[in-house]
């Protein structure tokens, strides 16, 4: 039994090494790499473990309950980039400043339910398009974004009427129909320009000018890893588990390496920008990763300044994660509120708003 008891000790040793390798990782992001991608993902669980281990260690050994104990503690550090207490750290409103809402939401198509009864998708389409036109957004910013021009997918017609009548597009589709991604906003586009990555994934850039004040929203869907989780829980065969490991395991893995790459466009697009810059949409990446990391360095996080709880945006398998962010100049725009919509289940993805506030006589014309 001691045996056992140094064997098992020793493994959660070489765990806690792991574990500072994660945090340092988290950090100081030294690489862009699919392996040191992999370990910052694993966040959640290592902590989750060590959650587990104190109470487990406690009871073999008090004394080795202070290890998994400090590491728990150490997770702290990135507490803000996990959970949110609601307390305010949002601006105050100042009446002679320029006040815009920006709402990014993964849209599915509009059609996560496309597999029921035609009069239930039809309603599902419909009152989900409603909801986005009455949401209050100035800008809206959508990925996976479906057009073919007829009545039941007229979104832009729709936010027309409601005043949101400038817009911004690119698509992997032909001239028939839109399939990408799709900014809106009822402020001018005064200039904007766009890059597709591969499929529907790709950013937009507009520069919109919000009274005497101009913004540059960057929209952006970044590589979707498409996780199948769902078969791959369901999966009954040990050669079926291994299969869908497999390809799980590989398209996680290429989206760390595009992620990177993509990075790199998006960082010339904010650091060309004359403009306060507002990032938005869906990274395919929770805030542990590579390109949130880096971006946090220069821009402030929107559910971090403004937000409340988990934030979770997710709206399946694994659920309980947050991909999808808002980003924007600390210095030159103030946050007023952020909001996460988790009870819109419209979409694989909740919806989420950021009311930004231009910061008076520091933006530039």
């Amino acid at each position: 039994m001691r045996g056992v008891k140094k064997f098992l000790w020793f493994l959660y040793k070489c765990f806690a090494f792991y574990t500072l390798l994660i945090y340092i990782l988290i950090l100081w992001i030294p690489s862009g790499g699919w392996l040191a991608g992999f370990m910052m993902m694993s966040f959640p669980v290592v902590v989750i473990i060590h959650l587990i281990s104190v109470p487990i260690w406690f009871l073999i050994d008090r004394k080795k309950a202070l290890l998994p104990l400090v590491l728990l503690i150490g997770s702290g550090i990135f507490l803000s980039r996990t959970y949110r207490f609601g307390s305010k750290d949002a601006s105050i409103a100042d009446e002679s400043g320029n006040t815009f809402t920006v709402m990014n939401y993964n849209v599915h198509s509009f059609q996560r339910f496309s597999d029921g009864p035609a009069k239930q998708v039809e309603n599902q389409i419909e009152d989900m398009k409603n909801w986005i036109a009455t949401s209050g957004a100035d800008v809206l910013c959508m990925p996976e974004y479906f057009d073919d021009g007829s009545a039941r997918f007229n979104m832009g017609e729709l936010l027309g009427k409601k005043g949101i009548k400038h817009s911004a597009h690119y698509s992997n589709s032909d001239k028939n129909y839109r399939l990408g991604l799709a900014l809106y906003s009822r402020f001018p586009i005064i200039a904007r320009k766009d890059t597709i990555f591969e499929a529907q994934n790709g950013m937009i850039q507009a520069d919109i000018k919000i009274k005497k004040d101009t913004v540059r929203i960057i929209g952006l869907h970044l590589f979707s890893m498409t996780l199948k989780l769902s078969t791959l829980v369901h999966q009954k065969k040990m050669d079926g588990v291994a299969k869908e490991g497999k390809i799980t395991f590989s398209r996680i893995k290429m989206g760390f390496i595009r992620h990177a790459a993509e990075l790199e466009v998006l960082e010339s697009w904010i650091e060309d920008s004359p403009y306060p810059v507002v990032v938005c949409g869906d990274f395919n990446e929770m805030p542990y990763g590579y390109v949130y990391g880096n971006l946090r360095k220069k821009l402030d996080n929107g559910f971090e300044k403004g937000g409340k709880g988990f934030g979770f945006t997710f709206n399946h398998l694994p659920y309980f994660i947050r991909i999808d962010h808002q980003f924007y100049s600390p210095d030159r725009l103030g946050l007023l509120d952020f909001t996460t919509y988790n009870k819109i289940g419209y979409s694989d993805h909740y919806p989420v708003m950021g009311r930004y506030q231009v910061t008076p006589n520091q933006a530039a014309h």
